[in-house]
């Protein structure tokens, strides 16, 4: 009875945790030496945070701000404090939440929300997903109609960019 009760209150299954090989368990008397620095351990709690934090530094991101600037000068320059500031603010509130609860964002507003607040924020998702990747698209269809000498037209471009 017991263990069931702390299966219910688990926050993820025991075949999902991360076992680090070396570290020695707390109970065996032994836990009182700090184990070795490994950036091979490191790369396995680091990977996936690092890939996504490249988000806010890949090209057509760093093209559209240089742009952007270039029009608006200094003018904006609030704008971008204020934007980066909440994007590390998300990013560590959701951080937090993965470590203490063991599943992701999507997983917990699944379980959290009605339906209709589901699909709300989805569709958001979406929409969110269209408007940050629609210059690459976009401008990746021209770069075919000029590499063409425009024999395909700009929707075709848009086509086999959306491939």
């Amino acid at each position: 009875r017991l263990l069931e009760e702390a299966e219910e209150e688990a926050a993820y299954q025991e075949n999902e945790k991360v076992h680090v090989v070396g570290i020695a368990d707390e109970d065996d008397g032994s836990g009182d030496k700090a184990p070795p620095f490994s950036w091979r351990k490191l790369w396995l709690f680091t990977g996936p945070g690092f890939l996504m934090s490249i988000a806010f530094l890949d090209p057509g991101n760093l093209e559209g701000d240089l742009q952007a600037g270039a029009i608006a000068g200094y003018s904006l320059l609030w704008l971008l404090m204020w934007a980066t500031a909440m994007g590390l603010l998300i990013q560590l509130l959701s951080a937090r939440l993965g470590v203490a609860t063991g599943r992701h964002l999507a997983e917990l507003c699944r379980d959290e929300y009605p339906k209709w607040a589901r699909l709300l924020l989805w569709v958001m998702a979406e929409l969110a997903l269209i408007g940050s990747d629609i210059q690459e698209v976009i401008g990746s269809a021209i770069a075919i109609k000029i590499l063409s000498q425009g024999v395909l037209p700009l929707w075709s471009g848009v086509l086999i960019t959306a491939l």
